[in-house]
């Protein structure tokens, strides 16, 4: 085996100028490749590892029955999701076994207790333990509890940065901050989280997907920021025609679905239960005359949420598919290429298989050189890979900041690079192996 090796790293040194050619046509080939590959793993990538596998979004279809003539809605697109504060708490009291929040993200103003200090960030108004079955982490203080939730009470949560500006530490629990009409006593400071893709945000109106480095920066109760006249800047589907859609000053609780509820179930035997009492909420409120539709309700993974709404963007997928297709073209290339080289070298095999050397003995040393000169474009197609991904950065579309390159992405380049080389080199290895030694060394 080490001969063979020496072989072919013999024969990669000869021809230099072909050779070049096939790692530097690889390389392209291979780079295109991992660096959709790269964006694709990212868009794809678990929000909240080691918690969304628990996580599940239940809906029940409370809207207003459609306008005789009007045309149908289209659910496919856009999955509806929102629930009205009262069918949330009926929720909640009917099964208090299984962990519920109901949540919806909005931009909110926060400044300190004597307003001269402002600040603004991405916060999250909530009923039930959000913090907990989000995985929210606390630098400081506790979460809010139950008791003060049911009481309305006016207690927040910030990240460590908003306590800095507007309390002058990074710990200021205990102290006020103003929000809304009313001041909120912090009872915790949060550290950094941002789940990419901001899941819990999907069809509530939101813009961005993705980025949002800061994420999150406040929670709140929802009811308690109700209270203060906190209006939360996304989608309202209210009975009234007139205050549905986005309404920056108004809300009705009462009228207005604006809340996605989510609960924590661990087994299918959980989830198939939770499924069934959402449905028997549906039928409930439908024969109690409360809901005007056929009843309706369905329950998704987090998996299953980001594929209902299309998250990772076809083009995407599209270009991952481009990019196989050039590496396909390379591939087909470089065969050519390695085929050119072991003929013009038929003579040195032939001499080979007349000394003994058996036609696998021919199909590895071509092998090891085509294995090889793969390695050689995957260690080239790595600054490749990081330039591409660099120019998707540089696309003004807000999932693009998650073209990242990760270590084990540099793993998986250099097996797949090898990979194409052993693949791209088979066929010339075996017609090389084919040739029939006799003619080639009578031919010297």
């Amino acid at each position: 085996m080490n001969y063979t090796l020496e072989l072919g790293l013999r024969g990669l040194r000869r021809h230099p100028r072909t050779m070049a050619l096939s790692i530097l046509t690889l390389a392209l080939g291979l780079a295109a490749t991992m660096t959709m590959l790269s964006l694709l793993a990212m868009l794809s990538a678990d929000p909240l590892p080691g918690l969304s596998q628990n996580l599940y979004l239940g809906w029940v279809d409370s809207r207003q029955a459609s306008k005789p003539g009007s045309k149908p809605e289209d659910d496919s697109a856009a999955p509806p999701s929102l629930w009205k504060l009262a069918d949330v708490q009926a929720m909640a009291a009917a099964h208090p076994q299984v962990r519920q929040a109901a949540l919806v993200s909005t931009p909110l103003n926060l400044s300190s207790e004597d307003g001269k200090r402002s600040d603004s960030g991405q916060g999250i108004l909530a009923t039930g333990p959000l913090p907990s079955m989000f995985g929210v982490p606390l630098l400081h203080g506790r979460y809010w509890t139950a008791q003060e939730e049911r009481a309305r009470e006016r207690v927040i949560v910030i990240d460590r940065d908003i306590s800095l500006k507007l309390l002058g530490t990074q710990n200021g629990v205990g102290r006020n901050v103003r929000l809304g009409r009313n001041l909120f006593r912090v009872v915790g400071i949060s550290g950094r989280w941002a789940p990419q893709p901001r899941f819990y945000a999907l069809g509530s109106g939101s813009p961005v997907w993705w980025g949002g480095n800061r994420g999150e920066t406040v929670f709140v109760p929802a009811q308690a920021a109700a209270d203060a006249g906190v209006v939360p800047m996304a989608t309202q589907l209210c009975d009234r025609e007139l205050t549905g859609g986005f309404k920056f000053n108004e809300l009705d609780i009462q009228a207005c679905r604006w809340l996605q509820l989510w609960v924590e179930l661990h087994t299918p035997q959980q989830v198939a239960a939770f499924d069934d009492a959402l449905l028997a909420y549906a039928r409930d409120r439908r024969a109690a005359g409360a809901f005007e539709r056929a009843p309706q309700a369905r329950l998704y993974s987090v998996r299953q949420w980001l594929a209902a709404n299309r998250v990772v963007p076809d083009g995407v997928r599209l270009n991952l598919w481009l990019a196989l297709g050039l590496l396909a073209l390379c591939m087909v290339n470089v065969a050519g290429l390695l085929a050119a080289r072991f003929l013009r070298r038929s003579g040195e095999l032939g001499v080979r298989r007349v000394l003994g050397a058996p036609r696998r003995a021919i199909v590895l040393q071509c092998l090891v050189e085509s294995g090889l000169a793969g390695l050689a474009g995957g260690l080239l197609a790595l600054p490749l890979t990081l330039f591409g991904l660099w120019v998707v950065r540089m696309q003004e579309q807000d999932y693009t900041e998650q073209a990242h390159f990760s270590p084990g992405l540099f793993l998986a380049l250099l097996a797949l690079a090898a990979l194409t080389g052993l693949l791209v080199g088979l066929l010339p290895a075996w017609r090389a192996a084919r040739l029939e030694p006799a003619l080639q060394v009578k031919s010297l």
